[in-house]
């Protein structure tokens, strides 16, 4: 029985400078009863799937190739926050210096990139994720068939998201022994050495 990692998309937008989005936690998806009907015997074990963007070499190159290729809107915003802030130390610091008129074109070409900035940001944030989703979902496929076979061979039966557990506080007290990510890595990376180039931009 197949039981697929999720991984959320929505993550991503933490790799780059602009986006400010806190990070999902995957989803669990219900599960079928085994087919023979009894009771399952086997290992528990905890997966920590945030660390495989930079401990899946594959995983790694997308990654690194998303941020690159929003490289420019990263900067665009931040130069757009700089402006900003700018001016605000300006009518702080000269304001009360300065004619009134002054001062206020000041806070109104502030306010007027402020709205630039949340347009912007949101429009990059679509694009981003879009984007994400085009570049991520073909790697998650392979991650998670890789994972099915990981599991069987070990005899794990059930899987916990560590991040999950431990927010959900369903993670208590754990064996060191128990922890399989950095060994799932290092075996998928084993049997999957190459990096994988980002797909065209459509």
């Amino acid at each position: 029985m197949r039981i697929p990692l999720a991984f959320a998309i929505s993550a991503l937008l933490s790799l780059v400078a602009f986006a400010q989005t806190t990070p999902q936690p995957p989803r669990s998806t219900p599960q079928t009863p085994a087919a023979s009907g009894g009771s399952a015997q086997g290992k528990i074990a905890i997966i920590n799937t945030a660390a495989f963007r930079v401990g899946i070499g594959e995983f790694k190159t997308i990654m690194d190739a998303l941020s690159k290729e929003f490289e420019p809107q990263s900067n665009e915003l931040e130069g757009l926050q700089k402006q900003i802030q700018e001016l605000k130390n300006k009518v702080e610091t000269e304001g009360p210096k300065v004619q009134p008129a002054v001062r206020n074109g000041w806070i109104e070409q502030g306010t007027q990139l402020e709205k630039t900035l949340k347009r912007k940001t949101e429009d990059y944030q679509t694009l981003f994720q879009r984007r994400g989703l085009e570049m991520v979902g073909p790697i998650n496929d392979k991650i998670n068939k890789f994972f099915d076979q990981y599991c069987q061979q070990r005899n794990i039966v059930m899987v916990l998201e560590r991040q999950v557990a431990e927010n959900s506080n369903l993670l208590v007290w754990m064996a060191p022994v128990t922890e399989i990510t950095d060994d799932f890595m290092s075996e998928y990376n084993k049997a999957y050495p190459s990096s994988t180039p980002a797909p065209p931009k459509k």
